[in-house]
């Protein structure tokens, strides 16, 4: 009875476990500490399933990466509706990294400390992304319009993010003890000053 079930588990099912198991392991151990064999016992995935979907581990990695930050992109999109000024834009990206830290700290985590450039040698940094970009893209939008300070673009993308980035990671290692949603008003305040006008 329990072979009919494992049977019956649909492919999409299996692959997503994969990929969420990997993922936590990556983050937990690092890529070049995780084998196939740690994740077939973590995910109760069998060996053939995995390679089914993946030719190895890098383009399983390859694949997480890609979900993860298209995952984010999607999530920046959503709170982009109806933010019509540059502050409410950004606002919006540290509102969702507040919010994927206390309801997902594994993706934050992975997004803040994996070295994809280690195991991934054509992708770029996490902070040349697209979201990232849009961030950059608001900033020197506000710059052109007077609202914030001139500057550095990179040094002004550094002071908002930092605030944002830094909260997140006291967060993710029990430093700040309140839920980041509680103190988001002053973390917000704190990153506009840092670089309006």
């Amino acid at each position: 009875m329990a072979a009919d079930k494992k049977r019956q588990i649909a492919p999409n099912v299996k692959m997503a476990k994969v990929l969420k198991v990997a993922r936590e392991l990556f983050v937990e151990k690092g890529y070049y500490n995780v084998s196939i064999p740690a994740i077939v016992k973590a995910s109760g995935v069998s060996t053939g399933a995995i390679y089914s979907y993946f030719a190895n581990k890098e383009t399983l990695a390859r694949r997480i990466h890609e979900d993860t930050l298209a995952d984010f992109q999607e999530m920046f999109n959503e709170r982009l509706v109806g933010a019509a000024s540059i502050q409410e834009k950004l606002k919006a990206f540290a509102e969702l990294c507040f919010d994927i830290a206390e309801s997902d700290p594994v993706m934050m985590e992975y997004m803040l400390y994996m070295k994809h450039t280690e195991f991934m040698t054509d992708t770029s940094p996490i902070c040349f992304t697209e979201p990232f970009k849009l961030v950059r893209v608001c900033i020197e939008q506000g710059m052109n319009e007077g609202i914030i300070r001139k500057q550095d673009l990179f040094v002004a993308a550094i002071c908002y993010t930092g605030v944002v980035l830094r909260a997140v990671e006291l967060r993710l290692l029990c430093v700040v003890n309140r839920p980041l949603h509680e103190i988001s008003d002053d973390l917000v305040a704190n990153a506009w000053a840092a670089i309006k006008a």
